[in-house]
């Protein structure tokens, strides 16, 4: 699938979608928003599928926020919630899709970028990306619920430098940070992640989409029914087919085959 705005293709086991909109700094407008919905609605039952990975086009910036040209024209409450209410939406589809999604940050990460980047649940960067959230600086604060994701990726004290210092950090401090995972220093962070996708294939993908499930609801359930959750996916994913099969090829001396049942 491609448009004006963002392409999104299958290589190997990964779906990769990249933001096209070089000249704006690829940022996300509702053409964009629109696009990326579009890509990732049918991802979500294909058992082929390892991982997404989202990026931006060049080598200057993965997204640089919302499409500030259109939001200036918002004036009143309701085109505010209107506008913002279908960002938010994307990026929590973006979030729960049933596999690894992964940040190829080759570039500048800033505002709604870095919100989209926190989206992801692993985030690799180029040497020379810079992620930042200047909201401060615009009398604002993040907008698509990126104070949430940014305080359960690097706590309460380094989201609360980041946010009111509103100052970029390198890749080699995000990293430091909590930010993102890798700083790739040889080879294109994109390779990178396509090369982390190619180590997934042999993955079941029930248990691909259990582990970020139970993983998730340790952050967002208490700790009792956070391991009510997990004690019934394991006993779920115990008596699946692909469990059967992973045992039958163990026992065979061959590479199971999955069908994600």
């Amino acid at each position: 699938m491609s448009s004006d705005v963002l392409t999104s293709e299958r290589r190997g086991a990964a779906q990769v979608i990249t933001i096209t909109r070089e000249h704006a700094g690829n940022s996300i407008s509702r053409e964009v928003t629109e696009a990326f919905e579009r890509a990732i609605a049918p991802l979500e039952k294909d058992a082929t599928l390892r991982a997404v990975i989202v990026t931006g086009s060049g080598d200057r910036f993965f997204c640089s926020g919302g499409d500030i040209k259109q939001y200036r024209d918002l004036k009143t409450r309701e085109q505010l919630n209107r506008a913002f209410a279908r960002p938010r939406k994307l990026l929590d589809h973006l979030e729960s899709l049933p596999v690894p999604v992964i940040a190829a940050v080759n570039g500048y990460a800033l505002g709604g970028g870095a919100e989209l980047m926190l989206a992801c649940d692993i985030r690799l960067a180029a040497p020379e990306a810079k992620i930042g959230f200047p909201y401060v600086k615009l009398s604002l604060i993040p907008g698509w619920h990126g104070i949430d994701r940014l305080a359960q990726s690097c706590g309460y004290g380094v989201a609360m430098h980041l946010l009111t210092s509103g100052e970029p950090v390198t890749a080699a401090d995000a990293r430091r940070l909590g930010l993102i995972n890798e700083v790739v220093i040889d080879a294109p962070v994109l390779d990178a992640a396509l090369a982390f996708t190619a180590g997934l294939e042999s993955a079941a993908p029930l248990s691909l989409a259990a582990t970020k499930r139970v993983l998730r609801s340790a952050f967002s359930e208490s700790r009792d029914a956070a391991r009510q959750i997990a004690e019934q996916t394991f006993a779920d994913l115990w008596m699946s087919k692909d469990h059967r099969e992973a045992e039958a090829a163990f026992a065979e001396k061959r590479k199971p085959k999955f069908s994600g049942e």
